[in-house]
């Protein structure tokens, strides 16, 4: 009994994410030149109660208890351009699994709403989320917000990512058609690269998987 308490002490501990951790983290802490600072925009936070940057019903924060560490970097440009990366470090394997499955529930919840304002180039504004599981770590899924492009009369991603599950690790990439190119199967080639090599590194922290 005591070997089992222990363990499940250990499953449940803290974990730090070392810095410069993420994959776009060295670049995001370097500084930028005075002309780069009118252009680019990178953001660091560790804060636990950030929203999931796939955000179907446009949730504000999310509670702390089932989180052990999360760190969010979000990258903007004038172009204008978005994309962002997500580490969210759950207390136990089975808070990791619930926090995958309550992205996924969302994502049916508000598929036709989207997150924030509608946005259009054709007037339009009809969004929907899209959800296609694939193959990463545990789990996961590539996720994306659609915009019906009234001029070409077909449904166009304005936000692509991939939300995958490693041990007791959440791991999200975001990212617009000016990160991730407009091929589909290239953008989800990307999401999927980046989220894999994630999905690996996480394991060299103690007890995520």
């Amino acid at each position: 009994m005591l070997i089992t308490l222990l363990a499940a002490t250990l499953a449940l501990s803290p974990v730090q994410v070392p810095e410069n951790f993420l994959l776009t983290e060295k670049e995001a802490r370097t500084p930028l030149s005075e002309m780069e600072k009118s252009e680019v925009w990178w953001k660091i936070s560790d804060r636990k109660t950030a929203p999931l940057t796939l955000n179907p019903c446009g949730r504000k924060r999310v509670p702390a208890a089932g989180r052990a560490a999360a760190r969010t970097i979000t990258h903007d440009t004038s172009a204008p351009s978005h994309s962002a990366e997500q580490l969210v470090i759950h207390r136990s394997e089975a808070a990791a699994r619930s926090a995958m499955r309550g992205l996924l529930a969302d994502a049916r919840r508000c598929r036709t709403k989207p997150d924030g304002k509608p946005y259009s180039w054709s007037g339009d504004g009809r969004t929907r989320w899209e959800v296609a599981r694939t193959r990463v770590g545990d789990e996961a899924a590539v996720i994306r917000l659609m915009m019906y492009d009234k001029l070409n009369r077909e449904w166009a991603p304005l936000l692509s990512g991939i939300a995958a599950r490693k041990g007791r690790a959440l791991i999200l990439y975001t990212g617009d058609l000016d990160t991730l190119g407009h091929s589909r199967k290239g953008a989800v080639k990307k999401l999927r690269a980046s989220a894999s090599r994630m999905a690996a590194k996480v394991c060299s922290l103690p007890k995520v998987c």
